[in-house]
């Protein structure tokens, strides 16, 4: 079994049945070619590459192979290639795409398998086209570009300019574009959303009152809910950037994570809490900033709404998980601090941990997974609770 079999949905299942052929081309940028195909691969795909000749003096038929997991098609044969890869596959990236074959992609000309194999797709299925190359080059071929980009079902890319070079996207934005042109998105999955990451209330137009949070524990929660082909949306106060494939929104206070939640739960199947939420606000926010001179400033605070009660009262019949974090107590208050939460919420489940033992932003922690009928210590990694997570809920 070639490795690649391997990495098939490690990320998501958001390309599952998905074939596609990756068409590299003479740019540099080749050697990042074996990178976006396992990517794709990760969440789905199964991935067929195609190289133009010149290609080979950049990056070698075996590297290609080892990153698509098939045999690397370089010229066109008596097996008819571009007809067999338009007849099995879904769409064509091409990746990257220099002056020259975007030119001739443009202008119908077919002598080479990379282009004629897009001749093959243009208009009738997906392609992507992102290009590498210098930016007199770009400047040079802008019709071109212009005339693709107006065709049904094309998607050139923009490229990011370096050093007077038009360099080709990076691939997760590739593999972000390839998930929202190819996936089955609408396809009928349990929809999760995830409330992760810290929140910040503002002292004045400088200051904000915060914690710690590393918002690891969202992001763990997240990936493995799309590992498991659920529709999973976050929304994301501070700490850890949410992976680009999938959705998320950014907040910032208390009041913006309740706001956005109270909005996207109405199509969630299961809302999750595991932000670090602020209990408290500046009654009042200062115009500007305080003065540094002032040596006691005192600021008064309010207590800011309880986001799983306000969850529970809209949604009364949604899934919800919540979480409580403590601070140097035995495991029997632990118990029985969140399982006072549970009832008081009216909760599916809660997960308690105890942060004098492993503290925001540990890669480890020790967590109390309790519901209506039972209490599980869990420990390990936020990957491996994750998946207990995910197992649990699944069974609700």
């Amino acid at each position: 079994m070639h490795p690649t079999k391997t990495l098939h949905g490690a990320k998501s299942k958001l390309l599952d049945g998905k074939k596609l052929v990756v068409a590299v081309t003479s740019s540099i940028a080749a050697i990042e070619a074996p990178r976006l195909m396992r990517e794709l691969i990760r969440h789905g795909a199964e991935v067929y590459c195609i190289m133009t000749e010149e290609t080979k003096d950049i990056v070698g038929k075996y590297s290609l192979e080892f990153g698509c997991g098939n045999e690397v098609m370089d010229k066109i044969t008596g097996k008819i290639e571009h007809v067999d890869l338009y007849n099995k596959c879904d769409g064509m990236i091409v990746f990257p795409a220099t002056a020259n074959i975007i030119s001739k992609i443009s202008l119908n000309i077919a002598d080479n398998i990379v282009n004629t194999t897009a001749m093959m797709f243009l208009e009738k299925k997906p392609i992507i086209i992102a290009p590498s190359m210098h930016q007199n080059m770009l400047d040079t071929v802008r019709d071109h570009i212009k005339n693709l980009s107006e065709k049904n079902n094309v998607f050139v890319m923009g490229s990011k300019m370096e050093e007077e070079k038009a360099k080709a996207i990076s691939i997760d934005e590739v593999s972000k574009l390839a998930i929202d042109v190819f996936s089955d998105r609408k396809e009928e999955r349990k929809k999760v959303l995830i409330l992760s990451g810290g929140t910040a209330e503002p002292i004045d137009k400088v200051r904000v009152i915060t914690n710690l949070s590393s918002g690891k524990t969202g992001v763990s929660l997240a990936e493995e809910f799309c590992r498991q082909n659920y529709d999973v949306d976050v929304i994301k106060g501070l700490g850890k950037d949410v992976p680009y494939y999938i959705n998320s929104e950014n907040v910032i206070t208390s009041q913006e994570m309740l706001k956005k939640a109270l909005e996207l739960g109405e199509s969630a199947d299961i809302i999750i809490s595991c932000a670090a939420i602020s209990d408290y606000a500046p009654e009042t926010n200062f115009e500007g900033k305080l003065s540094s001179d002032i040596k006691t400033q005192v600021i008064k605070l309010k207590q800011t709404p309880k986001v799983l009660e306000e969850l529970r009262k809209k949604f009364p019949k949604k899934i919800i998980v919540g979480y409580k974090a403590e601070y140097g107590i035995n495991l029997d208050e632990l118990k029985e601090k969140a399982i006072s939460r549970l009832e008081k919420y009216n909760l599916d489940v809660i997960i308690a941990n105890d942060l004098s033992k492993h503290y925001f932003g540990d890669d480890l922690n020790e967590v109390l997974i309790i519901d209506k009928e039972k209490a599980l210590k869990v420990s390990g990694s936020k990957d491996e609770i994750s998946k207990k997570i995910v197992e649990i809920v699944n069974n609700l």
